[in-house]
């Protein structure tokens, strides 16, 4: 199966997909092609991370160029993503992780200290990934890791992944 967001990327190559307009007053702009291209990154970072078709992550952050790119970077792996309010207690969001059987959380670098605090209590997450900023202790940087990620698409998910 062709993810929708390669069929945009040849389409749409130059046509803007992400904007952000930033509190300091910068914006940024993402084309089809950009965004497929990023996408392509967070996947290859997911995958040498072990995260493999069928299993689950956590992302959690408000909205932002990097959250569109953790749902994109999902379809490409065929992997489940689990949306987690930035705004849940920290026993909460434990829970959620937990439950989910979520076994990574990539999260934004303002809500990364809720993740310090309930590292213990979500055993069975392998890594926590910060993007937009930097990780705390025992976190790994997002943003560096897709820096040196290939940008190529990766290998297509099978189509009877768990």
């Amino acid at each position: 199966m062709i993810a929708p967001l390669i069929v945009q990327a040849e389409r749409l190559a130059d046509k803007p997909a992400v904007i952000d307009d930033r509190p300091d007053g910068t914006t940024l702009v993402w084309t089809y092609a950009e965004l497929n291209r990023q996408a392509n990154r967070l996947a290859h970072v997911f995958q040498a991370l072990g995260l493999k078709p069928g299993e689950r992550y956590v992302w959690c952050g408000p909205n932002s160029p990097g959250v569109v790119c953790a749902g994109s970077a999902r379809a490409k792996l065929g992997a489940t993503t689990v949306p987690l309010n930035y705004r849940l207690a920290p026993e909460e969001a434990a829970y959620i992780v937990e439950d989910s059987d979520a076994v990574l959380v990539y999260v934004d670098a303002e809500h990364a200290e809720t993740f310090a605090r309930i590292r213990a209590s979500i055993p069975r997450v392998r890594h926590v990934v910060v993007f937009g900023g930097a990780p705390l202790p025992g976190m790994l940087d997002g943003d560096a890791l897709v820096a040196k990620a290939s940008d190529a698409e990766p290998p297509p998910a099978p189509l009877d992944y768990p």
